[in-house]
């Protein structure tokens, strides 16, 4: 097996990047989701609330981030916010402390989105703890819904595609990690990986929402696809597609590393 995507949305919920190489850090993917969508209560903004936010992209570069809207083509450099002053803002059940992004990239999203956000940074020193239900004590997280990262394959992916009748874009599912050379929905039965020199733990399915139903090329919803995932993935009143992985070690991966399954 090996590794067929990698991917990093540095804005939770914003088209992200497809890259050739991702670093792991102690975050996890490094740059991933540290910049989140809040509304006027500090309560985070997904495509679940707000599907045409696939049609905004994120890029990281040096010093912050560019927001382009793939309808436009427009664009907006954003700083990444230094000082002390911080926000409150809420991912799920976890209060975390966030710094503004400013005023103009609220504008710039709230113009596009149709209705008042703000941009908000999880900076350096904040420590967000993933559930010590799956993961050791010490285990950060940044916005992302609830672990560092999500790993799809390519043969599950596929075999949706053939129910549905026409390819599904792997986008849809917002993995990390793509892999590649395995039976159809083999990942259920992972629990640890070696990529690279980077060991995974394979903690928990992910628990799927109506964001696979939204083409990320259109914004639209299809119901369909949710029935698909429910004749396929349920999993008692669950849905699952893909597993959720904590990395143990840091290091770099590169599209083509060798996957091997440990346990």
């Amino acid at each position: 097996m090996q590794v067929s995507g990698l991917w990093r949305y540095p804005v939770k919920s914003l088209a992200g990047e497809s890259l050739s190489t991702l670093d792991v850090s102690d975050w996890g993917p490094h740059g991933d989701r540290r910049w989140m969508v809040v509304d006027h209560r500090g309560q985070f903004l997904s495509q679940r609330q707000l599907p045409q936010m696939c049609r905004l992209h994120a890029r990281q570069i040096d010093g912050g981030i560019i927001l382009e809207d793939l309808s436009s083509g427009d664009s907006l450099p954003v700083v990444k916010p230094t000082g002390s002053h911080h926000m409150a803002v809420v991912v799920w059940q976890d209060r975390c402390s966030a710094a503004d992004g400013g005023d103009e990239a609220a504008q710039w999203l709230s113009r596009r989105l149709g209705v008042e956000v703000r941009l908000c940074y999880m900076a350096d020193d904040f420590h967000r703890q993933v559930d010590t239900a799956y993961a050791q004590r010490g285990d950060r997280v940044s916005f992302a819904d609830g672990f560092p990262f999500l790993l799809c394959l390519q043969q599950s992916v596929d075999a949706l595609s053939e129910g549905y009748g026409k390819p599904l874009a792997m986008a849809r599912f917002r993995p990390n990690l793509v892999v590649d050379g395995a039976p159809p929905f083999a990942e259920r039965q992972w629990q640890q990986l070696r990529i690279g020199d980077v060991i995974f733990d394979v903690v928990k399915p992910c628990t799927r929402c109506a964001i696979p139903t939204i083409d990320p090329q259109t914004g639209e919803r299809e119901k369909a696809v949710f029935s698909l995932l429910r004749e396929h993935c349920s999993e008692g009143k669950n849905i699952i597609f893909g597993q959720n992985v904590i990395q143990r070690g840091q290091g770099r991966i590169t599209l083509g590393d060798d996957v091997e399954v440990l346990a």
